[in-house]
């Protein structure tokens, strides 16, 4: 934190959540006052107030930090309103025209994949899903997607303290095929929801990523009933999906 950051309270504890929000694990006290180059009391004082406000919370263990969901919740606001929501939407638009099917926009939540926005298709059959809808990220093409691409020991903490609940006959709910679903992931680009969440609905997902091509901001998703998308002809889907990834990259960097 640079010292200019003393004279301001609220810019600090902004730069606080920053830190936090930058690092690829939940960090202890002792770690963000090397990061943040202040002293123990007074970071913890400012760590102690945000978690007043609901915006940091400690883990189980109680030395570990990270974002809670009001903090989680201003970043999904400020995504939804800010200049480039408007473009992101004629994106979304334009995808679901050329490819006749629904799409999504998706955040990560904690355990949980938000839609950030969505185009409904003009086909028959279409799920009605909403801007704000969540959907276990376990089961969901979006979800496999932040997962597979986070840092190791972040996926092994997030999954660690989640239940694989079974949504229907393809859920995985075992954590051995669940990683080895990952790895495909990982390998190939993008993911599928085979009926995993709902019956009757298949979805293929692509990731959306920051500048270096590293870090996943976000994910793009094409659902359609099974009559019309499968495995068989998901990929064809691809390259649009991955072309309108990089444009909707480019409001989100």
């Amino acid at each position: 934190m640079e010292d200019s950051t003393e004279s301001s309270p609220a810019l600090k504890a902004f730069t606080l959540l920053e830190t936090i929000a930058a690092m690829d694990h939940a960090p202890t006290l002792a770690e963000l006052t090397e990061t943040a180059n202040l002293p123990k009391p007074t970071l913890h004082r400012w760590l102690t107030m945000l978690e007043g406000a609901e915006l940091v919370r400690r883990l189980p263990d109680g030395r570990r930090y990270e974002l809670a969901a009001r903090a989680t919740a201003l970043a999904f606001a400020i995504l939804s309103n800010n200049p480039g929501s408007t473009q992101r939407h004629q994106i979304l638009q334009r995808v679901a025209r050329d490819l006749g099917e629904s799409c999504n926009l998706t955040v990560l939540q904690g355990s949980e994949v938000m839609y950030l926005d969505r185009v409904e298709a003009a086909a028959p059959l279409r799920v009605a899903f909403q801007k704000g809808s969540r959907v276990p990220a376990h089961c969901s093409a979006s979800g496999k997607i932040f997962l597979a691409m986070m840092p190791g020991a972040k996926r092994a903490r997030l999954l660690g303290g989640l239940s694989l609940e079974r949504h229907t006959a393809n859920t995985l709910t075992e954590r051995e095929a669940l990683d080895a679903e990952l790895g495909r992931v990982r390998r190939q680009g993008y993911a599928f929801d085979d009926e995993e969440y709902l019956s009757g609905l298949f979805c293929i997902a692509v990731p959306i990523l920051d500048r270096t091509g590293r870090d996943c901001l976000a994910a793009l998703a094409l659902q359609a009933p099974v009559v019309r998308l499968s495995r068989e002809n998901a990929a064809e889907r691809l390259p649009a999906l991955r072309s309108a990834a990089e444009a909707l990259a480019a409001t989100l960097t």
